[in-house]
């Protein structure tokens, strides 16, 4: 670590000297620019502006037509990580146009600027993210309760529409993983949510919860049909589950400490009725779909109290 003393120029600017050998490794000179950005804590980040400016700007290019999935991995790695302006080249325009499709259904913020037969560049249009943290894990919320309720409803929506509703899912989860790298970089993020580095972390990790979550809601939505849905005690036992999640996510929002603290405890009711309940009301038929049932309902009471130990954790 250095140590410098601040000093007065002007009359009333106070100013740090820059190391030399810093300067030299970017060929800083007098009248050259850096950024400046500061956290809760008073840390400053300085950086070189044009360095800071390049990280902004990202270049992918489509490897294979056969196997895209890994370029959109690329893609959505860039998104995360804040790229503002994202230039997609391709030798194939039918490729190029699964991948712009696939990357804007799956981001929130981004739009085609410019597009030609084997080139796009795609910016994002929002310059401070006016979608919180807390409005995008609420409709999060709202998303995966959605889910799973329907999972044992006899009046089932279709399966396009589940999709549909899990692909939003995992928009939202992939925006807050966004907004938090950018919450780490720029305290002014912070600022707009009014909330802290620890509290970011937080909504990182629920939504990432609430992900895995609505995965175990939709395995529910294609298991549970026919004469399924006419064993009660299974459906009760869902239902459970679900009410576990539904009082988690309020707690989570009020900061409810004790309310957490309570459903915690109900870990071992739902270890103890999973394990009565798969002896006792599957037919033959049907024993693995319900150990399969069983098996999610309960994966999905313990992620809600995962969830219950991060309003603890964090919010102390």
């Amino acid at each position: 670590m250095e140590v410098r003393k601040i000093q007065k120029t002007g009359g009333s600017t106070l100013v740090v000297s820059l190391p030399k050998i810093w300067c030299q490794n970017f060929n800083l000179k007098v009248g050259s620019k850096v950024s400046l950005n500061y956290s809760e804590r008073g840390a400053i980040i300085l950086e070189p502006f044009e360095k800071s400016k390049d990280n902004t700007s990202s270049t992918v290019e489509l490897k294979s037509t056969d196997n895209l999935d890994n370029d959109m991995r690329i893609l959505i790695s860039k998104y995360i990580q804040g790229a503002k302006k994202i230039t997609i080249k391709s030798k194939s325009k039918s490729s190029l146009d699964y991948i712009i499709n696939k990357f804007l259904e799956l981001t929130i913020g981004f739009e085609v600027i410019e597009e030609n037969e084997n080139e796009a560049i795609l910016e994002d249009i929002i310059s401070l993210p006016t979608l919180t943290f807390e409005k995008a894990l609420k409709r999060m919320d709202t998303l995966v309760r959605s889910i799973v309720r329907e999972s044992i409803s006899e009046q089932k929506i279709s399966k396009e529409y589940v999709a549909k509703k899990e692909n939003e899912v995992d928009k939202f989860n992939i925006y807050i993983q966004r907004l938090f790298n950018q919450s780490l970089k720029d305290y002014s993020v912070l600022q707009l949510n009014k909330i802290s580095t620890e509290e970011a972390l937080a909504f990182l990790l629920v939504s990432r919860i609430l992900e895995r979550i609505a995965d175990h809601g939709v395995r529910i939505y294609y298991i549970a049909e026919g004469e399924i849905l006419k064993k009660n005690e299974l459906l009760k036992f869902v239902d459970q589950a679900i009410q576990i999640l539904e009082q988690t996510m309020e707690y989570y929002f009020k900061k409810d400490i004790e309310g957490a603290n309570n459903l915690i405890s109900k870990k071992d009711y739902f270890r103890i009725e999973r394990n009565n309940l798969g002896s006792g009301i599957a037919g033959a038929d049907d024993d693995l779909k319900v150990a399969e049932i069983l098996e999610d309902a309960e994966r999905i009471a313990f992620y809600s109290t995962d969830i219950c130990e991060l309003i603890i954790d964090y919010f102390q």
